[in-house]
């Protein structure tokens, strides 16, 4: 029997080697497989640290992430290639893109800005009803049918499983097995991507997806969140045709506090 791979931290499978000003190398890590390729918030969450880690103003936070998944990342040594798009007074754009073999699989743009002395706030989003993440059982994520990567993190359904043939949208509890020191945009930008697709638990049997493209929001500032304490995900499969569906996120604090919202394509292979 092949040993288990062992659970490895965010802090360390996102965080990439500096070899130049526009330039950083990464290892793609074992242990994170999502059908062929890696697990697509692994390699968007190493771009925006790579972009993160080139943004010279002091304070300017990571708002706006997009990012075309182009191509299928296999375990292995990839270049981060990052570009400075502009840069003005209080906002900052920079672009990653992600390649293997002189392919570019990944593509994120991020958009980073300050703070403005604006006093009105709003959200008119609310977070579903949901039960104490501890009163919530852990999902056994040790079997064949669970993607490889699955295993470095604990989900606490409560709603929709795949291939369950529900109409309801996934509710849920996530967080990593290994709590991250480092809680910034790329932590968050890889959480966002982790939980199972919305369209999936729309089939009663197992059906390939991968996600197309990508983008989300930040409407906290990552490092406040509590490194023990899960997030709620809320996936809402807004519409499918063709083979290709749209699906919302959203990851909220326990105490109800929004942290990100986001969008993703998604294509039913077959």
């Amino acid at each position: 029997m092949e040993p288990k791979p062992m659970v490895r931290s965010l802090d360390e499978v996102l965080t990439a080697r500096r070899e130049a000003d526009g330039l950083d190398a990464l290892d793609v890590p074992e242990g994170f497989a999502q059908g062929r390729a890696t697990f697509g918030g692994l390699v968007v969450g190493a771009c925006v640290r790579s972009l993160e880690a080139r943004v010279a103003a002091p304070g300017r936070k990571l708002r706006s992430v997009s990012a075309q998944l182009l191509g299928a990342p296999r375990p292995g040594p990839a270049l981060i290639h990052v570009r400075l798009l502009r840069e003005s007074a209080t906002v900052t754009t920079l672009s990653a893109d992600l390649e293997q073999e002189g392919a570019v699989m990944t593509h994120v743009v991020g958009v980073f800005a300050d703070d403005r002395p604006v006093p009105l706030a709003w959200n008119q989003l609310r977070p579903p009803p949901a039960p104490p993440w501890r009163d919530v059982e852990p999902m056994d994520t040790d079997t064949p049918f669970a993607p490889e990567f699955t295993r470095h993190f604990e989900f606490r359904p409560i709603v929709a499983v795949p291939f369950s043939g529900s109409t309801e949208d996934p509710l849920g509890y996530i967080r990593p097995r290994v709590p991250c020191a480092r809680r910034d945009g790329a932590y968050v930008a890889c959480l966002v991507d982790t939980w199972w697709l919305a369209a999936l638990c729309r089939f009663d049997g197992p059906r390939p997806a991968a996600t197309m493209t990508y983008a989300a929001e930040l409407h906290v500032a990552p490092g406040t969140l509590d490194p023990e304490a899960p997030l709620l995900h809320v996936g809402r499969a807004l519409a499918s045709r063709d083979g290709y569906s749209v699906e919302t996120r959203e990851l909220w604090t326990p105490d109800g506090q929004l942290v990100t919202t986001g969008s993703q394509v998604v294509v039913i292979v077959k």
